[in-house]
């Protein structure tokens, strides 16, 4: 490609969880499309098959003692920088991915030219883990506030001005979801039939299989529950025999293609306090199978659009999450590719190839 760029993606890790596989996927379709793509990892944590065109450089840095700790970003930081001077290549486009990785690069020689891609809700991940509230805000502020920022979804955006950390320029850009990739991995047959799905990690704080539960069997439907995801799977096997749902609730645990389970489900419910794009939704979406989400930040109110933001409930609402359940079971609504279409991959290379 005569106008390719140079791409410089710069993340904690290559490990586990949907940010680095949403990385991978976005610097494959860069590099098919002629682009030059560096991947810097700030750990040795990398678990991924590395698309074809693709570097990546590992940059780990083990603080040594609580001088180093202290000092962790600025120190790795000047790993980063002094990979750069040695690599001396300049990159066209510098995306940081993570809170660590935001972290290191404002303090690195990047820092003016970086775009922080933030994934999750900010001020619902850092605010939740730390007692004091107002130091929370100051550092979200300091480290966003008047900054390049690459939210992956509006309530991101939102969420930052609400905090005071509006930052200097914003762009919404979703993440890539391949609809044909899925397509091709969706049809095989599965274990189970006549049932709802819930897909993700098992876990109370965020994710919030309690509301779901309780959701469940409020709707009165026939259909059983199954999970697919690992977590706090004896907590949640408790709560099932509290609610007198041994037989209609079935935990399958992780599986390496959750698509066909998706597919032959007649409904996927999302329970979320928060999420950061809600990826399971489109996906869902792609499979043809219709979704009932709580209105969390952030995220599936960029996906569930037109008539299917019908199928979003306030998250403190299990009343009305159990009467969407049983409505959407009743009468699915439509689903064509119109609302997933803006998440394929060239639409959001587009997007990214369009950045200063």
């Amino acid at each position: 490609m005569a106008d390719g760029k140079s791409f410089l993606f710069v993340s904690d890790h290559l490990g586990g969880g949907g940010a680095p596989i949403s990385i991978l996927n976005l610097a494959e379709i860069l590099a098919q499309r002629g682009h030059d793509v560096t991947i810097a990892v700030l750990s040795d944590k990398v678990w991924h098959d590395i698309p074809e065109g693709v570097t990546v450089k590992t940059l780990p840095f083990r603080y040594k003692n609580v001088w180093q700790k202290l000092r962790r970003f600025r120190l790795h930081a000047a790993k980063v920088d002094a990979w750069l001077r040695e690599d001396a290549k300049t990159y066209d486009v510098v995306i940081a991915n993570l809170y660590y990785a935001h972290r290191v690069v404002t303090y690195s020689s990047l820092a003016a030219q970086a775009w922080l891609c933030i994934r999750t809700d900010p001020t619902e991940a850092l605010l939740s883990k730390r007692r004091s509230r107002p130091k929370a805000l100051r550092r979200i502020r300091k480290l966003y506030g008047g900054r390049r920022v690459v939210a992956i979804s509006h309530g991101i955006l939102a969420s930052l001005s609400d905090a005071k950390a509006a930052p200097g320029r914003g762009e919404v850009i979703h993440n890539v979801i391949d609809a044909s990739a899925i397509e091709r991995r969706m049809d095989q047959n599965v274990e189970v039939s006549d049932y709802i799905v819930s897909v993700g990690r098992l876990g109370l704080r965020q994710k919030r299989y309690d509301r779901l539960l309780r959701a469940y069997k409020a709707s009165g439907i026939a259909q059983k529950l199954v999970f697919v995801g690992e977590g706090e799977l004896e907590n949640a096997q408790a709560l099932v025999r509290e609610l007198g749902l041994e037989s209609r609730v079935v935990f399958l645990g992780q599986k390496a293609n959750p698509y066909p389970y998706i597919r032959h489900a007649d409904l996927l419910v999302l329970a979320s306090d928060y999420e950061g794009f809600g990826r399971v939704i489109a996906e869902s979406l792609i499979c043809g199978t219709p979704v009932v989400s709580t209105d969390c930040p952030s995220g599936p109110r960029d996906i569930l659009t037109g008539e299917l933001a019908n199928y979003l409930v306030a998250c403190d609402d299990e009343a009305a999450l159990a009467e969407k359940i049983a409505n959407a079971v009743a009468a699915p609504p439509r689903i064509d590719p119109s609302h997933y279409r803006g998440f394929s991959p060239s639409a959001i290379a587009e997007r990214y190839e369009a950045l200063p």
